[in-house]
């Protein structure tokens, strides 16, 4: 029998464990490389020990020599918040009454508003791998007043997105709570819902209430000095990566070998995961067709296919940075979690009732970020010419 003792079960169980395997195994092909670690998640901060230098009690000595002194690599831990990531659907009490008749009706309804909560939570957390935490998807051009304004680039941007206009000069919100009505490719220009505003060079366009509580991605990771998980990189410059810079000269396999040589020489790295932008992408196929040579490809998990080069997969994904290439050994990464996805819940009860309105709503939860061990080991390649 379905009544809504039955639908709160099934959210609690299956829905649930659905949501986390196909968060874990298609929200991208970084993401499913990487391990789901919450042993180092401690209440709601995440400890990770950061391990550098060398072991001190190596040496050659004299038959009748003092043996060498033994001193451990040097240790920093790293401490920091983890972040607060929400999925949430709502269910009209109207719908839910006209698909009582059919078990059907009402299951099927229910899995397409939790199929469509996935498919964008998947899209939006592969998004914010990709980012340096403040949540900044595009930069505005000045303009006058008016609902439609032109953007540096619309790859972070989609229709139906909320968001807010930010000044990252203090964080400020300068219009909240906008939606993104259209997008016109051929000239970067986003119409947004509202009543008009007059646009201001370098504001920023963000998830609406998203501002410096998104996920620690790769924007912040690979840009050398600051802080990074509450440790200042200026005075401890091995926890800044490896970068190169193409200064757009054509990609070259040397230059991918050389990046991957820095890696080992630098910080013992084994490099074994390359991810780029589908610009540069096709420009190393490109490379391989000048030289006549056929282009393998690999299975990776997740059901990903990935470049094969020299046995280590390359991987294009829509919201890496054009013209850029990272370089990493994927056991350094994880993504540091305290329990996984689970539903927010009142006396148990999944399903709530909406204040003042005639629908039930339910929040699916994640309190995690990502952490890298070992970033002095890791390369970023930039400026590389796409096709």
């Amino acid at each position: 029998m379905l009544n809504m003792a039955t639908v709160q079960e099934a959210l609690k169980t299956w829905y649930k464990d659905g949501f986390n395997y196909q968060m874990d195994e298609s929200t991208g092909p970084f993401y499913a490389m990487i391990d789901k670690n919450s042993e180092d998640v401690q209440g709601k901060d995440i400890k990770m020990a950061l391990r550098y230098g060398k072991q001190g009690g190596i040496g050659n000595r004299t038959d009748d020599g003092d043996l060498p002194t033994p001193k451990s690599r040097s240790t920093k831990q790293a401490v920091w918040e983890t972040k607060n990531i929400f999925a949430k659907i709502m269910l009209t009490d109207k719908t839910i009454k006209a698909s009582k008749t059919s078990k059907g009706a009402f299951v099927q309804l229910l899995e397409q508003e939790l199929e469509d909560a996935l498919t964008d939570t998947k899209d939006d957390m592969n998004r914010q791998l990709f980012g340096d935490g403040n949540g900044t998807m595009a930069t505005l051009e000045a303009g006058a007043s008016a609902t439609t304004h032109t953007v540096d680039s619309i790859q972070y941007l989609a229709e139906g997105q909320h968001v807010d206009i930010v000044d990252p000069a203090d964080g400020s919100v300068i219009v909240e709570g906008r939606y993104i009505e259209s997008i016109d490719d051929a000239d970067n220009s986003v119409t947004f819902s509202g009543v008009a505003f007059a646009a201001t060079a370098g504001h920023v366009i963000a998830i609406h209430g998203n501002w410096e509580s998104e996920l620690t991605g790769l924007g912040k990771v690979f840009t050398p000095g600051g802080t990074l998980y509450g440790i200042d990189r200026v005075s401890h410059k091995w926890l800044n990566p490896i970068v190169i810079d193409l200064n757009n000269v054509d990609l070259a396999e040397t230059d991918i070998q050389a990046g991957i040589d820095r890696s080992s020489t630098r910080a013992g790295g084994k490099i074994d995961f390359l991810l780029t932008s589908h610009g540069v992408r096709r420009a190393y196929q490109d490379l391989q067709l000048t030289f006549k040579r056929a282009v393998n490809t690999m299975d990776l998990k997740g059901g990903f296919k990935a470049i094969n080069y020299n046995g280590i997969a390359l991987v294009a994904d829509k919201y890496c940075p054009a013209g850029t290439m990272y370089m990493m050994e994927t056991k350094d990464w994880a993504l540091y979690q305290m329990e996984g996805w689970d539903w927010l819940s009142k006396d148990g009860q999944v399903l709530t009732k909406v204040d003042n309105k005639a629908a039930y709503w339910a929040t699916l939860a994640n309190y995690c970020d990502l952490g890298c061990s070992r970033v002095g080991a890791q390369v970023i390649m930039k400026n590389i010419p796409e096709m």
